[in-house]
C-alpha cells in the first residue's frame, strides 16, 4: 500500500510539473505572437509567425497586413498590458482568454509620418491552441470584446 501511495504521489507531481510546463509554453506562445505581430504590422512580413499560427489564421492576417501596407499604411502598435485570465488545457488542446490593451497608430511607410489619430483599445481576446509535436500552435483567434479606451485627460 505504501508503495503505490508513493507511486500515486510522484504520477501526481510528474502530471501536475507537465501542466505548468504546458502552461507556460501557452503563455510563451500568446506572447510571441503578439511580438511578432507588432513586428510583422510594420514590416508586412509574416514568416516569423508560421510556427506559432496555422495556415488559415496566418492568411487572414496576411490580408489584414497586406490592406494597409496596399494603402502605404502601417499599424505602428503597442501591447500596453496583457492578462491571463483563463487558461483551460486538456490533452492536446488549449483554450486561453486575455485582456489586452493596445495603443495603436497608423503611419504612412515611406515617412513614418502619423496618418491617423493614436488610439488605445481594449480586447478580451479567446486563443485556441494545439500541441503538435510538443510544442503549441495557435489555431484560432477570437475577439470577444473590444472597446476604444477613453484618451488620457478625458475621463
Amino acid at each position: 500500500i505504501l508503495t503505490c501511495s508513493i507511486a500515486f504521489f510522484f504520477l501526481s507531481a510528474c502530471t501536475q510539473m507537465e501542466k505548468a510546463k504546458d502552461t507556460a509554453l501557452v503563455k510563451d506562445t500568446i506572447m510571441g505572437y503578439n511580438k511578432m505581430l507588432i513586428e510583422a504590422a510594420k514590416t508586412g512580413d509574416t514568416e516569423s509567425l508560421k510556427d506559432l499560427l496555422i495556415q488559415r489564421e496566418r492568411e487572414k492576417l496576411n490580408h489584414w497586413i497586406a490592406s494597409w501596407h496596399d494603402s502605404n499604411v502601417y499599424m505602428d502598435g503597442r501591447l500596453e498590458n496583457i492578462k491571463f485570465k483563463n487558461i483551460a488545457i486538456s490533452g492536446n488542446a488549449a483554450n486561453v482568454i486575455t485582456s489586452e490593451d493596445w495603443a495603436y497608430e497608423y503611419k504612412n511607410l515611406k515617412t513614418r509620418q502619423s496618418v491617423l489619430p493614436a488610439s488605445a483599445i481594449y480586447y478580451e481576446m479567446e486563443y485556441i491552441l494545439q500541441k503538435k509535436e510538443n510544442k503549441w500552435i495557435i489555431a484560432q483567434i477570437n475577439i470577444k470584446a473590444e472597446k476604444k479606451k477613453e484618451e488620457k485627460g478625458n475621463k
